[in-house]
């Protein structure tokens, strides 16, 4: 059975970055080519923005493909009231030139005009990010181990069972503070604006 990511905001993002490397592009190539930004495309790519028709058509006119190969298998979920992604079924995925953070996508969904997502995040001692901003609120729930969650300029420590929510706006990014690992639950509501 092969493994599948069970919402349309990861296979978008997941999508892009596999044309945009197959044809040699970087992050700021994609960029000069769409008139887009490179942060626009990064938050695309990592799952942080939802892209409207218009930016996708651009993107795929950039990368010479037809727009349908970058929304392949978009949608194809069955129109349930519930979303089940089993244990055994979780990917990991690249986000964010991060070193150290291992990234699994748990769920993503649609609700009222926010997309809900949710990441279960490891990051390794001495693991490295960039601080990132996100178009949405995010929620943090440490799962175990200890992090510093920089937002803006503030450090706020955190440690098991320890929840914080804020505005992602901000430029924010956790560092592991302790000897072992340090394991979160992260959710993004990110604001969608649907066509009319």
């Amino acid at each position: 059975m092969s493994r599948r990511l069970d919402n349309d905001l990861f296979r978008i993002g997941l999508r892009i970055r596999q044309v945009r490397k197959q044809h040699g592009l970087s992050l700021d190539d994609l960029a000069r080519r769409t008139d887009l930004s490179k942060g626009l495309l990064s938050k695309i790519e990592n799952f942080r923005a939802m892209p409207s028709v218009p930016v996708l058509a651009g993107i795929a006119r950039s990368l010479n493909v037809d727009m349908a190969e970058l929304v392949r298998d978009v949608g194809t979920d069955a129109d349930r009231p519930w979303v089940l992604l089993k244990a055994k079924d979780r990917l990991t995925v690249d986000r964010d030139d991060a070193t150290g953070f291992i990234h699994q996508p748990l769920i993503a969904h649609m609700v009222g005009d926010l997309m809900f997502e949710a990441l279960h995040l490891t990051i390794r001692p001495g693991g490295e990010r960039k601080p990132v901003t996100t178009e949405g609120d995010e929620f943090v729930l440490m799962l175990g181990g200890r992090i510093d969650f920089i937002i803006g300029d503030e450090h706020v420590p955190m440690s098991k069972g320890d929840a914080l929510f804020f505005d992602g706006r901000i430029s924010h990014v956790p560092k592991n503070t302790g000897n072992a690992d340090a394991k979160l639950l992260a959710v993004y509501m990110l604001k969608h604006e649907r066509a009319s």
